[in-house]
């Protein structure tokens, strides 16, 4: 692993700087040139595409992880047999109990932002996974990505490096990947993306561009993308933005969405690809599905796709975007502000997909608010809505926060069954 290496000539300068200290007399001077030292040798390794956690990724490993103790496994003593200790837990009952925050690509690249990220899952018990982008919604990859995958890379040649050793802690790493809204491919392809009459990219009422969910070449890119992350060491695929444009209206009838006629519906559409991608990921990883919180009181695709029962029958988790701040209408659940009710709305939401999911193959891990709108979002709050799951025995879950900042003062770990 370039991690290891990294740590290797670390240590060489280390001990070099220790021997010279030795052999000179003055501290002073000999302290700046040893650190001068180090951060050359973390700034050489960093260039060279090493993981550098402040250098090395010793800052990972001497901290226990969430699964066990950090390092190399423990030897087992075979001479007895009863000494070994039973398997761990299954990959599905690890997805199950996974409890995660969401990191973007820029804070998975940057030293002092990551380091706080990691910090703050160690010091809550109960957080044990991480939801990691691999594609964002600019399009936006986090290194250079295989061959066929247009994108931006972000250029953070470490960060293969940190998913292995993050899954080698024992962390859940969940890669997630925006599917259909992406202005990188729509621009550079205008070919893949909904078009106008004239062939320009069409763009919904905010100005965002949206590939083609019904062209089969999007989806090629999206399952090389998904495999790429596994090879990386993710253990679950979410797809996010896999649905049509919310503003998407009668736009059949006003844009150019070549293979659109081969589905009666935008949801079929969408099954159809979600059949594809758990096809290409049979055996390899879980797959799950971002959908809208409103998806559990629709009966309908809402016209971008998303049919609760549909999609839960396609994927190993759905993931309602639950956010009480989000259920914008008076009266929704009986509140005038539903924002204010973050218990309740988690609560409902979560046993209306219950009820309507029931036999299905999916199970529900929703997204939890973790910031503020219009009412200010603390641990009170927090709380509420991981409490409305553990009493429904839902003990997975995920924090969103844009800016990658979640609050402190929460009691993360479920009840002892």
């Amino acid at each position: 692993m370039a991690g290891n290496a990294g740590n290797e000539d670390l240590r060489a300068v280390v001990v070099a700087s220790r021997r010279s200290r030795r052999r000179r007399g003055s501290p002073g001077v000999l302290v700046w040139v040893s650190l001068a030292m180090i951060v050359c040798a973390a700034v050489a390794l960093w260039a060279t595409g090493t993981y550098p956690f402040d250098g090395s990724v010793e800052f990972l490993s001497s901290i226990s992880g969430p699964w066990g103790p950090a390092g190399d496994p423990v030897p087992v003593d075979t001479e007895d047999p009863e000494e070994i200790e039973p398997p761990g837990p299954t990959l599905m009952e690890r997805a199950q109990e996974a409890r995660a925050v969401y990191v973007t690509i820029p804070a998975a690249g940057t030293v002092s932002k990551m380091s706080s990220i990691i910090t703050f899952v160690r010091k809550h018990e109960g957080l044990n996974a991480l939801v990691m982008d691999v594609r964002d919604n600019n399009g936006m990859v986090p290194c250079d990505p295989p061959e066929g995958v247009p994108s931006r890379s972000a250029g953070y040649k470490h960060y293969p490096a940190l998913v292995k050793e993050l899954s080698r802690e024992g962390y859940y790493l969940i890669a997630r990947i925006v599917c259909f809204q992406d202005p990188y491919i729509a621009s550079n392809y205008p070919e893949l993306a909904i078009r106008t009459p004239s062939g320009t990219p069409w763009r919904d009422r905010d100005g965002r561009l949206w590939l083609n969910p019904c062209d089969e070449r999007n989806w090629e890119h999206i399952k090389t993308t998904a495999l790429w992350a596994v090879e990386m060491g993710f253990h679950e695929i979410q797809l996010d933005y896999v649905r049509f444009p919310d503003s998407a209206a009668g736009i059949e009838n006003t844009t150019v969405m070549p293979g659109r006629e081969k589905y009666e519906s935008r949801g079929d559409a969408i099954v159809a690809f979600l059949n594809y991608m758990s096809d290409a990921l049979k055996d390899k990883a879980i797959l799950s599905a971002d959908i809208f919180g409103f998806t559990t009181i629709a009966v309908d695709d809402m016209g971008i796709g998303q049919k609760l029962e549909q999609v839960a029958d396609c994927v190993d988790f759905i993931s309602p975007m639950v956010y009480p701040s989000h259920y914008y209408n008076a009266g929704i659940y009986g509140f005038e502000v539903p924002e204010a009710h973050p218990y309740e709305v988690v609560g409902k939401s979560a046993d209306e997909a219950a009820e309507r999911t029931a036999g299905l193959r999916a199970k529900n891990r929703p997204w939890l608010q973790d910031f503020s709108m219009r009412i200010k979002y603390g641990p009170a709050e927090v709380q509420g809505q991981i409490n409305a799951l553990f009493e429904r025995g839902i003990y997975t879950f995920m924090l969103w926060n844009p800016s990658n900042i979640y609050t402190d003062g929460v009691n993360y770990v479920p009840p002892a069954e």
